[in-house]
């Protein structure tokens, strides 16, 4: 009973270290997006959203996506070796799309587009180094620095958005400021990285590194077109949008999407990254998950109910208020997806749940499924029956909530398999 009323105390101390670091992050997030809205248009803003999801897509690839592995290996040696092979192949990648960018810089003779292919590389080895650093934290249970990298991110990258944005630099200064934020957010996790360098003396590229990188290749071979899919559809639904609507049309949904993941970064980052680790502690004991499940997607709910409440009935007007009345229509955006969001920020942090159960495959086909459904939502109003932006927002808010109540059954049923192969080992 005290064991348990420990891990209990446990779990919920690691909450309230990350909470704290992701509210502070968010609190200056918020002083910030009122002067940004009013310093940028939704076209600029839309600029931003392209670059950030290619960039998404490339850091997954850089990775081979064997960041999530690190907090679920047995042993902290094999999670640091594994570590360090994740890193080698960002720095390699980087390399690669440093010699990539050439093709389209010497076509391109706008200043501006050069830099925007200038940053990428430098932007998806950062964001790379802070997956990896993140996850390598959680291993160790270092929520601080996690908390630190998030309000560094935020202060750094708001700051410079506010500069840029008075210097009249466009949607290259959003870009640059977010570069600098994931960039500087990264120095928080060198403590770790050198002292477990010190600890281990494992080198990055002894022959051991790959033969464990090969014992846990479902993470490639599985998770990262798992990821692949997720990021490409994000980006796959940018393209859309700016294609079948307007470049405004896409900065506005940006800037909706945008807010509306500040609660599924909570849920993912803060409840989510604790969850994961902790449930990955269960399963390794042979321990039932099933009730921790059950209790975060009650917490979650119960939390969701006022906020979300707000949202839906008075987005609009509180957008115009917050950001500006150019952006009353993203806040109706926001109004219109209120569903979906509420049903993502439930689901968010136990989609972490088939990777600790090794159900990737079986997961991998129910993500397919939900990347088609969203797809399909965005073009099928606009190509066959000429929707609008806001009918065919509302077809895709109630095709994908349908999803997830499916996908949250699903969830489930994977936890109880888990629990009945324990008991008959």
């Amino acid at each position: 009973m005290i064991k348990r009323e420990n891990l209990r105390s446990e779990y919920a101390k690691y909450i309230v270290v990350l909470m704290s670091g992701m509210v502070m992050a968010q609190v200056v997030s918020y002083l910030f997006s009122p002067i940004v809205t009013r310093l940028y248009t939704p076209e600029e803003m839309g600029e931003l959203g392209l670059f950030l999801r290619i960039v998404g897509v490339g850091a997954a690839l850089a990775t081979l996506r064997y960041e999530p592995s690190l907090p679920i290996l047995k042993t902290d040696s094999h999670s640091f070796r594994i570590y360090l092979f994740a890193l080698r192949t960002a720095v390699i990648t980087t390399l690669i799309s440093c010699a990539a960018i050439f093709v389209p810089i010497i076509w391109s003779g706008d200043l501006t587009t050069i830099w925007f292919y200038v940053l990428l590389p430098i932007a998806l080895l950062g964001t790379a180094m802070y997956n990896i650093g993140t996850n390598w934290s959680v291993r160790i249970k270092n929520y601080r620095a996690i908390s630190y990298s998030k309000i560094t991110n935020s202060l750094f990258s708001g700051g410079f958005k506010v500069l840029f944005g008075w210097m009249q630099m466009g949607y290259l200064g959003l870009i640059i400021s977010s570069v600098v934020g994931v960039v500087l957010a990264n120095v928080w996790f060198l403590r770790d990285y050198f002292g477990a360098r010190r600890k281990f003396k494992i080198r990055s590229n002894s022959p051991r590194n790959y033969v464990l990188a090969k014992e846990y290749k479902e993470f490639p071979t599985v998770t990262l077109p798992h990821a692949l899919m997720d990021l490409s559809r994000e980006l796959l639904m940018a393209v859309l949008i700016l294609e079948l609507f307007s470049k405004e049309d896409l900065g506005l949904f940006e800037h909706s999407s945008r807010m509306l993941r500040i609660p599924l970064v909570f849920a993912g980052l803060v409840i989510g990254q604790v969850f994961y680790q902790h449930c990955a502690e269960k399963v390794n004991n042979g321990e039932d998950i099933v009730p921790l499940i059950t209790r975060t997607v009650r917490t979650l709910f119960l939390l969701s109910i006022l906020p979300f409440a707000a949202l839906f009935f008075f987005g609009e007007d509180l957008f115009a208020f917050v950001f500006g009345e150019d952006w009353r229509s993203s806040g109706f955006y926001a109004e219109v997806l209120v569903l979906m969001t509420l049903l993502s920020f439930i689901t968010s942090p136990i989609a972490s749940i088939p990777m600790i159960v090794r159900k990737q495959k079986e997961f991998f086909k129910l993500a397919l499924l939900g990347s088609i459904n969203m797809i399909l939502a965005i073009v099928v109003p606009r190509l066959v029956f000429e929707a609008d932006m806001i009918t065919t927002l509302w077809t895709l808010n109630i095709a994908h909530s349908i999803y997830l109540v499916f996908l949250m059954t699903r969830i489930f049923k994977f936890a109880r398999d888990a629990k009945a192969e324990n008991r008959k080992e």
